[in-house]
Parts: C-alpha cells; sequence; structure tokens
C-alpha cells in the first residue's frame, strides 16, 4: 500500500447517499469526513451526491434523486467510480435504481453498508422484492462493511464470498492534543455525555433510569444528552418524573463546533445502545480520550475491549450501566486509564487521515 498522502488512484469518486452531509445523520457524518480527508490530498475528486434531500421535507427527494440521476450521467464519461452508501427501507430503492442506471452506463460500483438491521428489513420483504433487490449486491464489485458481523450477514443474506467483502471500520478525526482532564480539580463535577438521535435503539429510556438510581443520583455529576429527535419530549418528561431533569441537559442537534466542545468538556461517554453497526459519536468520545460506557453490539464489540479502552454493559441492565457510571464517578484515576485506553485505539485503528489509503486498496481493484 503507498504511504499517505500519495495519489495511487485516478478515477474520480462519486459518493451516492441520502440526505447529503448536513442531514445525512452519521452516514453524512462520516461521508464528510472521509471527503475531506480524501480531497485534502493529491487524488481524483471525491464528489458527494444527496438522493433524498433534508428528511423534514421528504416531499423533495423525487426532485434530490433526479438531480442524481443527471450528476452521475454528466459524470460518466469520465468513468466514476459510484460509491453507494445503504440503508434499510427507502435508502434501498433509492439506491436501487442509482445503481441501476449505474450499470446501465457501464460504472463501476461498490456498496457501504451502515444499517445494523439491514437482515430484519430484507426478510420482511416480500420474495418478489428480495429477487430485486438480490442483484444490486451480485453486481457490485465489492461490499464494504463496518465490522466482522456485518460481513457475515451480507454472506447469508446474498451468498456473497467473503473475498469480495472489505471490512472497513469508519473513522473520525480528533485532537493533536486532549484536553487536560487530569489537572482538574477532583471535587470537579464530572459530565456525563450521550451524542445521538435520542430514541429506544441508542437506549436513551435506560440511561435516564439509570441517572435516576439512588446510587448514582447521590453523586455529583451532570449530563447532558444531545442530539434532538421527534422523541426528545418523551425523555425530558421521562427525567422530570425520575426527578434528575435538573441535572441533564437537553440541547437538541448541535452543529459540529458545539459538539467539539462538549467532546472537549466531557470526561465520561455513555452509549448503551441495542443495536448499531459503528456508532461515529462513540469513536469520536474516543478521539478525544472519554472514558467509555458501551454495549457491545454490532462492530462495537470490535471497537472497545472491556476494561481497556472502556466499560462494556449489555443491552437493556440499567444496573450495569448504573455500576459502570459509579465506578466511573467515583474513581478518577480508572477515567483516566480507560480514556487513554480508548485514545491509543483510536490512534491506532480509526484515525480519518488513515482512511483514504483503506478505501482507495478497495477501489484499485476494479
Amino acid at each position: 500500500m503507498s504511504p499517505r498522502g500519495s495519489a495511487p488512484f485516478g478515477r474520480p469518486i462519486l459518493m451516492v447517499l441520502g440526505g447529503g452531509l448536513e442531514n445525512g445523520g452519521g452516514i453524512g457524518r462520516m461521508v464528510g469526513y472521509v471527503a475531506s480527508a480524501w480531497n485534502g490530498q493529491a487524488r481524483a475528486p471525491m464528489t458527494v451526491i444527496d438522493t433524498r434531500g433534508p428528511q423534514h421535507r421528504r416531499i423533495l427527494w423525487p426532485w434530490f434523486l433526479l438531480r442524481s440521476l443527471f450528476q452521475i450521467v454528466r459524470h460518466a464519461p469520465r468513468q466514476p467510480i459510484l460509491h453507494v452508501h445503504l440503508a434499510a427501507n427507502s435508502s434501498t430503492w433509492r439506491k436501487l435504481i442509482i445503481t441501476r442506471v449505474g450499470r446501465f452506463l457501464g460504472l463501476d460500483y461498490l456498496i457501504h453498508m451502515h444499517d445494523p438491521r439491514y437482515a430484519e428489513f430484507y426478510f420482511g420483504l416480500p420474495q418478489w422484492l428480495r429477487s430485486a433487490v438480490r442483484p444490486m449486491f451480485d453486481n457490485a464489485f465489492g461490499i464494504v462493511v463496518l465490522g466482522t458481523p456485518a460481513a457475515n450477514t451480507v454472506t447469508r443474506l446474498f451468498g456473497i464470498p467473503r473475498e469480495r467483502i472489505d471490512v472497513i471500520p469508519n473513522g473520525v478525526p480528533g485532537p493533536t492534543r486532549l484536553a487536560q482532564r487530569g489537572a482538574r480539580a477532583e471535587n470537579t463535577e464530572p459530565h456525563i455525555l450521550f451524542l445521538g438521535h435520542l430514541h429506544r435503539r441508542k437506549g436513551v429510556h435506560d440511561l435516564i433510569e439509570a441517572l435516576s438510581r439512588p446510587e448514582v443520583a447521590g453523586m455529583p455529576w451532570k449530563a447532558t444528552l444531545a442530539g434532538g429527535g421527534p422523541e426528545q419530549a418523551e425523555y425530558v418528561a421521562q427525567a422530570v418524573r425520575l426527578g434528575v431533569r435538573n441535572r441533564i441537559s437537553f440541547p437538541g442537534w448541535l452543529p459540529r463546533a458545539l459538539v467539539t466542545s462538549l467532546l472537549e468538556a466531557a470526561d465520561i461517554l455513555v452509549l448503551p445502545s441495542y443495536a448499531e453497526e459503528m456508532s461515529m459519536s462513540l469513536l469520536e468520545g474516543m478521539a478525544h480520550g472519554l472514558c467509555v460506557v458501551c454495549t457491545p453490539v454490532g462492530a462495537q464489540a470490535e471497537v472497545v475491549e472491556d476494561n481497556l479502552s472502556g466499560l462494556v454493559v449489555s443491552p437493556g441492565d440499567v444496573g450495569g450501566i448504573a455500576a459502570a457510571l459509579v465506578a466511573c464517578l467515583t474513581q478518577p484515576a480508572l477515567r483516566r486509564r480507560l480514556g487513554n485506553g480508548a485514545r491509543e485505539a483510536y490512534l491506532r485503528s480509526y484515525n480519518i487521515l488513515d482512511y483514504p489509503e483503506r478505501i482507495a486498496a478497495v477501489y484499485e481493484r476494479v
């Protein structure tokens, strides 16, 4: 593999996703990081194509899809690679159109899987729709997944041989130098952080219940649950009902600069999800050297080593979340040790500056 910063690959790349960088959720954030790292080096251009537009204005998606097709046709003479980011539901139907047009134009495409519940979606389809989806995978020159569980799922669903599947974990940017958490006074109120859309799949209800447990509520701390979403009012009401509302901030969705400020100010990142592929907020917390408490779902079981780079609890185990928080809140040395372990794991495997070489190796096989 060529060294970082070289330009071994010459064909342009069209990154195809729904929502673009601002409205594409974790996928959009990841694509933004990748495109910035890729285009920051001397390479053929990587262009982002939005097939959906803002989710809260769903009536516009046909226009965005048509515009995407026009962009692909316009780029076709240069033989770009279509890097198609895929999730369940409407994402699949839009990308099915995109990949068929790409095939008609003689373009190569790569499928990048992001959805931890894709098997559930696929098996819920009638047989005739499964027959429409399967060729999209069969005709791809390769499949990228975030971890071994997803690779196993693709093989089980579509019979794709493992040599056509690349496991490439997500990457995130990180600070060159960490915030000096160890220099804070020992009596400083620890800051607990959750980042992501507030809904049950992320285990937000379990986190709020754990924070209200007497062994946790009786300790000094403050918490921020950032990310917003249509269920936020439900969780605010839960916090009121359990008597911890005055200690939890619900700022909603935040721009990138404010998220970075939260990461720099926090001590503990909690992500008690029931299903994930590989959470961007988890990697961002590790990049900032936070003490991580998370569940071993999806590829996260391959990211966080229990008691080395974080504390791992079972999904739905409120008592386990509470016990992990008590350990982190009462032992500053443990927080520092786990935070350092998380930072080392990030630098070793999840730094976005290393991502262009990893994905270029896949492109070069076309």
